[in-house]
């Protein structure tokens, strides 16, 4: 916990040193520039809790601790932004109030852990341990991420709220993919530290593939119905990139489950692949977007190159 701070100190510092730069070109306010930084400690700060609870196995209230946090996301953005005309940075106080009640029941719950005294462990071990797994599981985040920075930073602000509003309907498939892992990740560990066969990742695939493809589908069915339901009517023009870009996060979907499945199984070697994909779609974005539908393209054409990587890699850990 107190590496947590000292490395979400560095940052922030870095942040409010250059944050006339940050606010100039990403478009942003102070108001939320500081929201972000307190966002960022809950969220590094979130995976202990939850992976407490994952250790204790206590599944049920994994599952409630992401529940909290989506609700409360939901009920707060829909408060401050539909009932109290508020602007994006009350989105983010969303995000925050959403962070701390699953905090908060991450803490209630594993309040008999917290009590326990300390031991000391090998740091340098520790870190080595971490390093991987810790960006392994940060590839589905940023390849999620990445895209908004650069559209933000490079298109007029009318056009970038289209896109931020088939972003938000799009990216639902990936996020339902974590309560998902969330209970996968802690039993195919345990079950491959007891060499045992476990048909897990099976039945992980198939509920994620069966519900992703469902979502796709009903968003080249029915484009419109999110937009209507989330959205003012000036965000209708969004509906036409929802299909596109839902299909273009389809393989990011299944690789979330794969990367997890590979990462609890202490498999780490398809880690600087992917980052390699990921740093090349970063720089492609950076110099190819034209339009909507060619970040789109581009989000899809290294998803799918991910989702190969990541098979390839599964497949020999069989």
């Amino acid at each position: 916990v107190r590496l947590i701070f000292i490395f979400w100190a560095v940052c922030t510092l870095v942040v409010l040193v250059f944050h006339s730069q940050l606010q100039e070109v990403f478009k942003l306010s102070g108001l939320f520039l500081t929201l972000s930084a307190v966002i960022g400690l809950l969220i590094l700060l979130r995976p202990i809790g939850v992976g407490i609870l994952q250790g204790k196995q206590n599944f049920c209230w994994v599952g409630w601790s992401q529940i909290f946090d989506g609700a409360g996301r939901l009920l707060m953005v829909m408060l401050i932004l539909f009932w109290l005309k508020g602007q994006s940075a009350g989105a983010l106080t969303g995000v925050l109030f959403g962070l701390i009640l699953c905090l908060g029941v991450c803490m209630w719950k594993t309040y008999d852990v917290w009590m326990k005294p300390g031991c000391k462990i090998d740091l340098w071990y520790w870190v080595k341990s971490l390093a991987p797994l810790t960006f392994g599981a940060g590839i589905p985040l940023f390849m999620i991420s990445a895209d908004a920075l650069v559209v933000q930073a490079v298109f007029p602000a009318e056009k970038v709220n289209l896109y931020a509003a088939a972003g938000i309907v799009t990216q639902a498939l990936v996020f339902f993919t974590f309560p998902i892992t969330a209970v996968m990740f802690p039993k195919i560990a345990r079950s491959a530290a007891q060499s045992e066969e476990t048909s897990v990742l099976l039945l992980a695939l198939a509920v994620t593939g069966g519900m992703a493809g469902c979502v796709v589908a009903g968003t080249f069915l029915f484009p419109t119905l999110p937009i209507r339901i989330m959205f003012a009517p000036d965000y209708l023009p969004a509906a036409e990139l929802i299909p596109w870009f839902s299909l273009a996060m389809l393989p990011l979907t299944m690789s979330t489950v794969l990367i997890n499945n590979l990462l609890a199984r202490g498999n780490y070697k398809m880690v600087p692949w992917l980052w390699m994909v990921a740093g090349a779609y970063l720089v492609t974005l950076i110099f190819r977007h034209e339009s909507f539908i060619q970040v789109i393209g581009m989000i899809g054409l290294f998803n799918t190159l991910m989702l190969g990587i990541v098979l390839f890699f599964s497949l020999r850990q069989k």
